[in-house]
């Protein structure tokens, strides 16, 4: 892959979270640490934002940012990776990706959740919740991909709090699943992105795909997750099996400024997995 250009979006309003604000306090530690001749900072709204008559809170707001993104999408020729805000950041990379690369894209889904809610039947009407969901083309008009994929270049890893809405709608879909139980996890998903026939890889991360007893600055911690060691083999064994498209790192809420300081460092290391096929 070439060199990355990291975009930092520091979009709070997706999140159903009460503390989503701590969003924007992960998104300026991680300024800090990202290097400024690579860095493009997407403007977002500061104001909560209008849901404009639909179920999707806070739409407005989540709408400016994601128009901001697709615009900073379009200048940059290299590899983005989006950081620093909330999951419904990730959906205008996916749409890039397949824009650029098409049923020859694979999705790496790591997060503890689907986010394949639809706007009619969320409990919190939040964005981010219905991530995935819009990537697939189905949802709310205002935020669903022009760029949809299909459910079997999706490859689910950790992802394990589904709610039953969730469930009703993937099931039977061809969406691989990959958990921490796996006893080879970077060989059982390096053998479905080769099954697949991917010719490109775009790498969702939500850091609650991470155990809690590993990783506590996030909103939704989720039991039993992945650990460090379990997602960077298998992040680095992906981008050095197929070019990286594009990528995202959601969801850093540290709490205050002890829990910064004690999971920042997992949040570089997860960084660098996913930038370890950049080209020299």
């Amino acid at each position: 892959m070439s060199k990355p250009v990291f975009l930092l979006v520091p979009e709070w309003q997706g999140s159903d979270s009460s503390r989503a604000m701590q969003l924007t306090d992960g998104a300026a530690l991680l300024r800090e640490d990202l290097p400024r001749s690579a860095l493009t900072e997407v403007a977002v709204p500061l104001e909560a934002g209008d849901a404009l008559g639909t179920p999707v809170a806070r739409l407005s707001s989540v709408l400016q940012a994601r128009d901001a993104t697709r615009r900073a999408l379009a200048e940059i020729d290299a590899t983005p990776i989006i950081v620093g805000g909330d999951c419904a950041t990730s959906l205008p990379g996916i749409e890039a990706a397949a824009r650029a690369h098409g049923d020859g894209l694979a999705v790496l889904w790591c997060n503890a959740h689907p986010h394949a809610q639809h706007p009619s039947t969320s409990p919190s009407g939040a964005a981010s919740g219905m991530t995935l969901r819009h990537a697939l083309g189905d949802g709310s008009p205002d935020l669903i991909s022009p760029n949809p994929i299909t459910p079997s270049q999706v490859t689910f890893v950790g992802t394990r709090a589904f709610d039953p809405e969730e469930e009703e709608f993937l099931r039977g879909k061809s969406i691989a699943m990959f958990g921490a139980d796996d006893p080879d996890l970077k060989t059982s998903v390096m053998r479905r992105l080769k099954d697949a026939g991917a010719t490109h890889l775009y790498v969702h991360i939500d850091l609650d795909v991470l155990d809690p007893a590993e990783f506590s600055a996030v909103h939704s911690a989720v039991p039993f997750g992945l650990s460090v060691s379990q997602l960077t083999e298998v992040i680095r064994a992906a981008v050095a099996l197929l070019p990286l498209a594009g990528g995202a790192i959601c969801e850093f809420a540290p709490s205050d400024p002890a829990n910064a300081a004690d999971n920042q460092p997992t949040v570089l290391r997860v960084l660098a997995a996913l930038t370890s096929g950049s080209a020299a």
